[in-house]
């Protein structure tokens, strides 16, 4: 079986799009959601960051997400400090998943497209996004913009990938899923 990301930056709607993939029989691994699993059960990484962010980025146990991406957000450096703690750990978990199909945002930049075939990339327009990820996260304008700005460009994602689905809020996701199921043979 063909192993497949679906990719696009923050708030393009990828994880809708994965939705609707469920619904249809398919069953996805979230790497985001693995992410914070592996934070919050590893001991290992979870003393890694405490090493590397400070003892406050866990309080009685649980990480403090705030802690963690202002940390993220300081430099790339500092991102990349995190994603070579983390990265390895959610690679390793998807190999050994038995999932067939990742939700990834920054699977280019991670490394990730190495363990899949093929490619889907959710878009949507810079103002719908930043509208999406203020109204889901609470967040200012500027804070949506700082989380797309440490993203790869929309444009590179769309350009490194086999498939595109649009998600502006006026085509049909449905028709485009299926054209890129018929077309992997799902």
């Amino acid at each position: 079986m063909v192993k497949v990301a679906i990719t696009g930056g923050i708030g393009s709607g990828k994880s809708y799009v994965c939705r609707l993939l469920e619904k249809r029989g398919l069953r996805i691994y979230d790497c985001d959601r693995a992410a914070k699993r592996i934070m919050a059960s590893c001991g290992a990484i979870q003393s890694e960051l405490k090493k590397t962010v400070g003892e406050n980025v866990f309080v009685d146990g649980k990480l403090v997400k705030s802690v963690l991406a202002d940390y993220l957000l300081k430099s790339d450096d500092n991102a990349k400090r995190i994603n070579n703690i983390v990265h390895p750990a959610v690679a390793e978990d998807f190999v050994g998943s038995g999932y067939e199909w990742m939700e990834c945002a920054i699977l280019f930049s991670s490394g990730f497209d190495r363990l899949v075939d093929k490619v889907v990339c959710v878009t949507a327009p810079v103002n719908v996004r930043i509208e999406r990820i203020m109204n889901r996260d609470g967040i200012s304008r500027q804070n949506a913009l700082d989380w797309i700005a440490k993203q790869m460009p929309q444009d590179e994602i769309v350009a490194l990938s086999d498939f595109e689905i649009k998600n502006d809020g006026h085509g049909n996701l449905e028709s485009q899923i299926d054209n890129i199921l018929a077309l992997l043979h799902v």
